[in-house]
């Protein structure tokens, strides 16, 4: 603990002495710039390792660290103006992560302008404090916070991962912090209320909310805050997509056209066509139907051929376990899902439900015993493909449900159906959220979601089968960089090429 040093000037300049002189004994620990999250996202695996391995060595070698932090966190409590220029080299330098935190909050107790501007900074930053901090200085700069943190929501802004990254974290601080036992707990109370005195937050969420990465902490801003505010904006809002929208395919379309041309092989063009079509109309979703239904019997012979491949050559699933077959109430399902979202379950999905069912390449049954020998364990995180039915599924049904009959439906947000578990999961790893596809979907082939590579669920299967099964063999990089050697890689790569089956395009 820091000893009683005094009050004031002289208190802040003993602590700074002493807080310098503490720094000179360190040993020769380096500095470590803070990066931004494009710069992060542009590093290599083994470069974001060692980027973390270098501050977890500073820890490790800066003895005292403990006593420098509490001596920063006295400045801070001092609001000790001098010692800011001390400060910003620690939190934007210090590899010593607990004395570079501790620089920030104590920056940002002592408040002056250089302070604030040196915390501002850290909006893109790639660590979360870096960006909690400046949207705090921003919501508490002077003016109003709309002025001062508006221009993160500008379309300029949410074109990069970090200005996204940035705009959801916003948010964030308009939603609670935190559940007890007595209800949530905001930031602060002029963030709590901050939608229902300025409509021009509430004007902000209602329209995000079924964004694609701002939709859920929108959502959460409008679920928590002021119902008799945001009743009135949410539904006008049901009101707005309930309107009858009009087709918006580029072209029209021949009865028959698409069909032919798919039989002809045309297959990805003619998915491609498919891809445009915004909505579907009458014509165009019948067309649409006729072509997922060829294109999932191809994806089923796929499946089959692919899963007695990868029997062979000793992959630990059964073939009862991987093609069970379609659900015998999938019919039901289907009619209970259009009921549920007011529109037709999008034709590649419910074609795949009909006439696959489920693939389950996930090799379960080895998590509590031996992997076979000569099968590289390896691929288990290598995102083996799955897709469950819909019965199967149905549980993030019925969640919806219970959010929609407890909220205005808009705060429920779009049906989010799990269609897998993440690649983390499959590996028996504690895990991300499950792949999924967002319901009602006006057009022929949903995106699936929280998926690294951002495919319509049938480029989605057309990754998997030319892949052998596997979704993330582009990510072995990352293997190395924790551990995997080139002698197992090698021998990983050798297994796959000696899998061999027909494939079929699609």
């Amino acid at each position: 603990m820091v000893e009683e040093v005094g009050k004031g000037e002289s208190g802040g300049a003993r602590v700074l002495e002493s807080l310098r002189a503490a720094l000179a004994r360190w040993p020769d620990i380096g500095s470590q710039a803070r990066i931004s999250i494009e710069q992060w996202n542009s590093l290599s695996a083994s470069e974001a390792k060692a980027y973390q391995d270098r501050s977890i060595s500073a820890v490790q070698r800066a003895a005292g660290w403990r006593a420098v932090a509490d001596q920063v966190r006295e400045l801070g409590r001092l609001r000790y103006e001098p010692a800011v220029a001390t400060l910003i080299g620690l939190w934007e330098r210090c590899p010593v992560q607990p004395v570079a935190v501790a620089a920030a909050h104590a920056l940002f107790g002592i408040g002056t302008a250089e302070a604030r501007d040196a915390l501002r900074r850290g909006v893109h930053d790639h660590e979360h404090l870096g960006r909690f901090m400046a949207l705090k200085v921003m919501f508490t700069d002077d003016g109003t916070a709309w002025d001062n943190v508006c221009h993160l929501f500008s379309d300029e802004c949410l074109a990069t991962t970090a200005g996204l990254t940035a705009a959801a974290e916003a948010l964030g601080l308009l939603a609670p912090r935190s559940f007890t036992k007595s209800g949530p707990e905001w930031h602060s109370e002029p963030l709590r209320v901050l939608v229902s005195q300025d409509h021009r937050w509430l004007d902000l969420c209602v329209g995000l909310r079924d964004h694609e990465r701002l939709g859920w902490p929108a959502r959460q801003v409008l679920k928590y805050a002021d119902p008799a505010v945001t009743g009135p904006a949410l539904d006008a809002a049901r009101a707005e997509r309930a309107a009858p929208r009009r087709a918006s395919a580029e072209r029209s379309l021949r009865p028959g056209e698409l069909v032919a041309r798919y039989r002809d092989g045309d297959h990805r063009g003619v998915w491609r066509d498919l891809g445009a079509a915004a909505h579907l109309d009458d014509v165009w979703r019948a067309e649409a139907e006729q072509v997922a239904v060829l294109t999932m019997e191809r994806v089923a012979r796929n499946a089959s051929n692919l899963t007695a491949a990868l029997i062979a050559r000793g992959w630990p699933v059964s073939a009862e376990q991987a093609l069970p077959g379609p659900a015998a109430d999938v019919e039901d399902r289907l009619r209970q899902l259009e009921q549920i979202t007011g529109s037709a379950v999008p034709p590649a999905l419910a074609a795949y439900w009909r006439i696959v069912g489920t693939i389950d390449l996930v090799p379960r049954d080895t998590w509590d015993a031996p992997f076979p020998p000569g099968v590289p364990e390896q691929l288990t995180v290598a995102d083996p493909l799955e897709i469950i039915d819909l019965g199967t599924a149905w549980s993030s049904v019925e969640e919806w449900q219970e959010e929609s009959a407890e909220h205005h439906p808009e705060i429920a947000g779009p049906l989010v159906v799990d269609i897998a578990a993440d690649y983390l999961h499959k590996a028996n790893i504690s895990g991300g959220a499950p792949y999924s596809v967002r319901l009602p979907h006006p057009g022929a082939d949903p995106l699936v979601r929280a998926e690294v590579h951002g495919l319509t669920f049938t480029n989605y299967l057309r990754r998997a089968f030319a892949e052998k099964g596997f979704l993330r063999l582009d990510q072995q990089d990352e293997w190395a960089a924790y551990g995997t050697t080139a002698d197992e890689l090698a021998e990983l790569t050798g297994w796959l090429e000696s899998v061999e089956y027909e494939y079929l395009d699609f």
